[in-house]
């Protein structure tokens, strides 16, 4: 299940928690407080939408193709609670309990085009839930609105009045069959992460784990390893995919990374242009020692640039899992920068990083 390391969370709530119906012992929102739901344990899928009488027909629509697959739906903003706590009862409970889950992104939409739509701030506090209980989700949206920029790169389903109805049939009949899939105790085998690290190694890559490290705060909150081989003068962003949930997870993490470190490249020639300045000013201050400072300076910004002009994204993706259209996504993101990314994926247990191949499932030999 990709890297060992978990980010956001205060506990796993892995997958195998619930395709094995376990118990969620204690709230992770809420101190000392009991819990118990089980996960997975009921036949429901659970949906998050806005309170919006236009939204009926959908909510509808669902319905009634739940029902047919034997999926009970729990819409959140319909569920009653009186005299419990609504959070756990309506809301975080159900979301455990629930198989899968829906999420209606709509915004609030304002008649003045001056002023900004505006999101339902209880959706998405319900779609990050969803996230962190590693539920199977299906996300929609309208076809008029626009994404959070957090949230554009995983699959929503953009929806109309033409397509709605097949679009809700075919998620559905997926989510189930993943779902039931799971619950019958069908696994796929972890590429270990040890062996990955050691390769990697032995191969020139030095893991950079620690806080000092230049690229530590672009890669920090997302589940990317950096490594870096400074002798053929690249850097490596590392992913390790061992399960179908984070695919979304991975695209939304290279958007962001991809951003940052373009970012990073503007803040350093900025920075490299100061300097320059700097030295080329004629002042009576300026000492030998204070020009040689300014020199180091620039020669390390000038190699951080350096670094950044070859910057490899590479996928370890387990060969026994259905990947779908997750390379073709990926590479989408990385043409928004004109090449300036190379973009790798895993094969057959190995993967090719400049010009040098490194197994995946056994010791470099």
């Amino acid at each position: 299940m990709g890297w060992s390391h978990k980010r956001y969370f205060i506990r796993d709530y892995s997958l195998g928690s619930s395709d094995t119906f376990e118990p969620n012992e204690e709230c992770f929102i809420r101190k000392g407080h009991t819990c118990e739901k089980i996960f997975g344990a009921s036949k429901s899928c659970f949906i998050a939408c806005p309170t919006d009488d236009e939204l009926n027909p959908l909510l509808e629509l669902m319905s009634e193709k739940l029902a047919k697959m034997g999926i009970e739906p729990i819409i959140a903003v319909k569920e009653r609670a009186y005299g419990q706590d609504i959070f756990c009862t309506k809301i975080c409970g159900k979301i455990i309990e629930s198989k899968f889950c829906i999420v209606i992104l709509n915004d609030t939409v304002n008649n003045d085009k001056n002023v900004p739509n505006i999101p339902n701030p209880n959706v998405y506090y319900e779609y990050g839930l969803m996230t962190s209980l590693k539920k199977h989700i299906i996300p929609l949206q309208r076809d008029d609105l626009e994404l959070a920029f957090n949230i554009q790169s995983y699959d929503t389903i953009k929806y109309n009045n033409k397509n709605i109805a097949s679009e809700l049939d075919i998620a559905i009949k997926d989510a189930v069959k993943i779902t039931e899939s799971k619950e019958s105790g069908e696994k796929i085998e972890s590429i270990s992460e040890t062996t990955v690290l050691r390769n990697f190694e032995l191969a020139g890559l030095t893991l950079r784990d620690d806080d000092g490290w230049f690229l530590s705060n672009t890669i920090d909150d997302t589940d990317f390893r950096g490594f870096s081989d400074y002798e053929r003068i690249f850097i490596l962003l590392l992913g390790k995919l061992d399960e179908k949930t984070e695919l979304d997870t991975y695209l939304e993490d290279l958007n962001v990374v991809l951003f940052r470190i373009e970012k990073k490249s503007v803040e350093i020639q900025e920075n490299l242009e100061k300097l320059h300045k700097k030295l080329n000013e004629d002042l009576p201050f300026h000492s030998l020692t204070e020009e040689n400072r300014i020199n180091r300076m620039i020669d390390n910004e000038e190699k951080k640039l350096k670094i950044l002009s070859n910057v490899v994204i590479a996928f370890i993706i387990n060969n026994q899992m259905d990947i779908g259209d997750f390379p073709g996504k990926a590479e989408a993101i990385t043409n928004k920068y004109n090449g300036r990314f190379t973009l790798v994926f895993s094969e057959n247990d190995e993967i090719m990083i400049e010009d040098e191949r490194i197994p995946l499932r056994k010791k470099f030999l």
